[in-house]
């Protein structure tokens, strides 16, 4: 029997429409299908958010929504290994990653926003120009935001797009990406078993050309939230600009890992490697480059190939294998492209895995380094998103700057070193939104998470993730006590 994720608005999953096939990057077997959800439909479920909210925000308090928030993270909590299976089929990654990692830290980052005490809804002010008088300066919710999410991290992004709009009090549309959306219509699911209204959170699936475009380009959607590539964030911003309508933006990147001779060279080979070879690199925040000082990088590479050589490919869902797959055939047939090209150009295969053991039919792509590589190449400015690891040697902690700097992203970067001093020197001369020092991926959802430059622009997660889903009120509360009015008003009034 054919299995249908439908969409779900205002409670109830609807299954009819034109259809996408779902399969595995992991062996490539067929999972089911989606519904490529058309305009009227989209239109449909925001009009439905717009319903809940309207009805939802003015009965609601912050610690209202906090406990339903707090609900649903013990549902979570208890599908865990559920909820990991289904991630893991759906994007080829681990299954260790997918138990250990991604659920578990997903599931903290809802308990995170369940209670937190960092967002106050608003706080009172004085006005200096007029004594006696006050103000209230309230955050207020957007109204419905549409999250579109990505397909490499889709459980997580699910939780990011949805749970800190829904704490600042909006409504929410979301449509994850046509490739993974599995885990996001279980989440979405288990958001009316906790007692979220229905149609507060409502879930349409669907390319980013079709129902991508009706979401972005309607007149009743307050916010656009999108994760994913540059090029595509600039077009959102393009159409979101037709209607004035705000957009926060989590784009591409091209991060650093800068390792200092002075480093724990041990610990910094595990970072590098955990930095770019985690979820076979397809993150974001990826440390795809590696700048290293030129006295240890031949030491330093060997390091990288023995540990490289010890990682067990295989089967996603065995728990013994440890490289993911590439979780869409475009993304493997873009990697290798860049790759054919690197060499063609002069660059160095340094080393590529063996992959044996991979499952037929599956999508995979072998860790690679490449050596001999200049800024301006094409693998050196543009994002791979996938297990490939381009190493730059430097001489002095200037030149390491520049190289960092030397591309159009700015999401995140590395820095290794036993001198902190150096590190928290080197960190605030790092154009990116986060700057880890001895360590590498290392998320808190209690840290703003965002780009410099064309790695987008606001924030993630913290209160500035929260505060990103709120417009800003001032209550001026008046009484004349001062007498200031009357002398603004004599302005324009005279009395006798």
């Amino acid at each position: 029997m054919e299995k249908i994720f439908g969409n779900i608005i205002n409670g109830i999953e609807e299954t009819g429409g034109e259809r996408i096939e779902l399969k595995s990057p992991v062996d490539g077997s067929l999972i089911g299908y989606i519904i490529d959800t058309d305009k009227d439909t989209v239109e449909r479920a925001i009009q439905s958010s717009r319903a809940a909210f309207n009805k939802f925000y003015p009965m609601s308090t912050i610690k209202s929504r906090q406990e339903l928030i707090g609900k649903l993270a013990d549902i979570v909590q208890e599908k865990a290994t559920i909820y990991a299976d289904l991630e893991s089929k759906n994007t080829g990654k681990t299954i260790r990653q997918s138990t250990f990692m991604d659920i578990p830290l997903a599931i903290s980052h809802i308990r995170y926003f369940a209670e937190t005490d960092e967002f106050k809804f608003q706080r009172k002010i004085t006005h200096p120009e007029y004594p006696g008088t006050e103000g209230i300066v309230q955050n207020a919710p957007m109204g419905v935001v549409a999250s579109i999410a990505p397909w490499n991290v889709p459980f997580l992004m699910a939780v990011w797009k949805i749970i800190p709009p829904v704490l600042a009090g909006n409504a929410v549309v979301i449509k994850p990406s046509h490739y993974t959306p599995l885990t996001a219509i279980e989440l979405v699911k288990d958001m009316k078993a906790a007692g979220f209204p229905d149609g507060l959170v409502n879930l349409v699936n669907g390319t980013g050309r079709t129902t991508g475009n009706f979401l972005v380009n309607s007149d009743h959607v307050d916010m656009v939230s999108f994760t994913g590539s540059t090029p595509t964030g600039s077009r959102i911003m393009e159409q979101a600009a037709k209607n004035i309508t705000k957009v926060s933006l989590e784009l591409g990147g091209k991060s650093p890992n800068i390792v200092f001779a002075d480093a724990d060279l041990d610990h910094a080979v595990k970072g590098v490697i955990f930095g770019i070879f985690l979820n076979a690199g397809q993150l974001c925040e990826s440390a795809s480059r590696l700048i290293i000082e030129e006295s240890i990088m031949d030491k330093f590479l060997q390091k990288v190939k023995i540990y490289l050589d010890s990682m067990k490919s295989g089967n996603p869902m065995d728990f013994e294998t440890d490289i993911s797959a590439i979780t869409t055939k475009e993304q493997k047939e873009k990697i290798e492209s860049l790759i054919s090209q690197t060499v063609k150009s002069g660059g160095n295969i340094f080393y590529s895995k063996n992959m044996q053991g991979t499952p037929d039919n599956g999508t995979y792509f072998p860790p690679t380094l490449l050596t001999g590589l200049t800024p301006g190449q094409q693998i050196s400015d543009e994002e791979i998103f996938g297990p490939v690891l381009t190493v730059y040697p430097f001489k002095s902690e200037k030149e390491a700057i520049d190289l960092a700097n030397s591309t159009k992203y700015g999401l995140a970067a590395g820095i290794w070193t036993k001198d902190i001093e150096k590190a928290g020197r080197v960190a605030s001369m790092i154009e990116a939104g986060t700057v880890w020092v001895n360590e590498y991926h290392l998320l808190s959802a209690a840290a703003p998470r965002g780009g410099f430059k064309k790695s987008g622009i606001g924030r993630e997660l913290g209160l500035e993730g929260i505060l990103e889903y709120t417009q800003t009120r001032h209550i001026f509360y008046g009484n004349n006590e001062s007498g200031m009015s009357d002398v603004a008003y004599g302005i324009l009034i005279k009395t006798e």
